[in-house]
């Protein structure tokens, strides 16, 4: 009869401790209401950015927006020039380029160089605006043809194309392309002609 009781006794505090859940910290989503959708994703770390953002630009057929932090350009040929070519090609071809950059009252530097590379990209006809002299626009993102999304550690810099440590994705789908546009749009509304 003991074991019966005891038995019984260890089948309901299963039941009881198997129907508990810990409890939501606050500010927690739960997973029920986080909005997950379908995604490819590939991993482009150090060497692999460059041909993969190349091929991207080389062949988007409706709209390039990016948000970068940090652009030089160089009096020879490299990487990052050619890249700021595949930008004003996709321009020219009728692509809707967008790039939103980093101005800021404390990095001359950065500042300075994003200034001489909106000044080329406008020449050619793409739209770039500045964020708020007060506010960092840290992250390095790229939207394409509204399905393909780069984002990442990658600044568009000889270093960082050619022997930083550096770690971006390669998203490729219409939900979170959607979701990183909105993003993209709400910092653009909030961004200026150079000032």
């Amino acid at each position: 009869m003991k074991k019966v009781k005891i038995s019984f006794i260890l089948v309901l505090l299963l039941i009881l401790f198997s129907n508990c859940q810990p409890a939501r910290v606050d500010g927690e989503e739960d997973v029920d209401t986080l909005s997950l959708v379908q995604t490819k994703a590939k991993i482009l770390c150090n060497r692999d950015y460059y041909p993969v953002v190349y091929s991207l630009f080389d062949n988007a057929k409706k709209s390039i927006y990016g948000v970068i932090y940090n652009i030089n350009y160089y009096t020879y040929d490299n990487e990052v020039n050619k890249l700021i070519d595949r930008l004003i090609v996709a321009n020219e071809k009728g692509v809707d380029v967008k790039i939103l950059l980093e101005q800021s009252d404390w990095n001359a530097d950065v500042t300075n160089s994003n200034y001489t590379v909106g000044e080329k990209l406008q020449s050619y006809g793409i739209k770039v605006r500045y964020d708020p002299l007060t506010l960092t626009t840290h992250c390095k993102l790229f939207i394409i043809d509204s399905i393909y999304v780069v984002v990442g550690s990658t600044n568009w810099t000889i270093s960082a194309l050619n022997s930083n440590n550096e770690a971006n994705t390669l998203l490729e789908g219409k939900e979170i392309s959607k979701d990183f546009i909105d993003y993209f749009q709400l910092l653009w509304e909030n961004s200026f002609d150079r000032r």
